[in-house]
């Protein structure tokens, strides 16, 4: 099991707990007969009915006081961990039971690494997808996922920029696949990391490698809102 998940599951435990102990408490409180509680003789007053269901009532009142906020705690963080652990393992469920068989899925190394990244184990999921990439690197899913991580999980633009240098410089790829890597790169030097110089080099670099496509018109438009044009 996931060492995340199991201090998650923990917290929530001492959550339950500390809820249980808060009722608990409170409860006992009510129990214990008031030390100023009037004592009443054959001839009691005859609203004592209405008063001793009043002390009840608030007694009731003062139990659900007490134990809200352990209760709301515990509730908000409990479905913290489903949305986070049992949800994304509930989806891959319905996938299997849909799309295959959970033999398939297991094997799937796209799975793996998607599970970790579900679960907050960044570089366990890169390591998978750069090991998908180095048994097919016509494919530019697997680096294009790992720059993601970098950039948007582990706050890594420049390693993510490394990562998409790296991918673009080793494969002949396709048109659109180049564009795609030359853009990104651009993206990320323009709102990551600030450096205007690196995404019009970038920019123009789409003009020279890939003249007369649309590509080149878009580097050409982007260069115009920068001033080169």
């Amino acid at each position: 099991m996931n060492s995340k998940l199991l201090i998650h599951l923990s917290i929530l435990l001492v959550l339950v707990c500390l809820t249980f102990i808060k009722y608990s408490s409170a409860k006992s409180d009510a129990a214990k007969p008031a030390a100023e509680e009037q004592v009443y003789d054959e001839n009691y007053d005859e609203d004592y009915d209405d008063v001793q269901l009043t002390e009840e009532t608030d007694n009731t009142v003062d139990m659900m006081m007490a134990t809200v906020i352990p209760l709301l705690a515990t509730v908000i963080y409990a479905g913290f961990l489903v949305i986070t652990y049992v949800l994304p393992s509930f989806v891959d469920k319905m996938s299997e039971e849909m799309y295959g068989s959970s033999a398939e899925v297991e094997d799937d190394p796209l799975h793996d690494a998607r599970a970790a990244f579900a679960q907050g184990d960044y570089p366990e999921a890169i390591r998978i997808y750069r090991q998908v990439y180095m048994e097919n690197q016509a494919d530019r899913f697997p680096m294009v996922e790992i720059a993601k991580i970098q950039r948007a999980n582990l706050n890594s633009p420049t390693v993510a920029v490394e990562t998409l240098r790296e991918a673009l410089e080793a494969h002949e790829w396709r048109e659109n696949d180049t564009a795609f890597f030359m853009f990104r790169i651009a993206d990320i030097y323009e709102n990551d990391l600030d450096n205007h110089e690196g995404a019009i080099d970038m920019l123009k670099q789409v003009q020279e490698v890939l003249p007369d496509t649309r590509h080149a018109a878009n580097a050409t438009h982007k260069l115009r809102e920068f001033g080169e044009i």
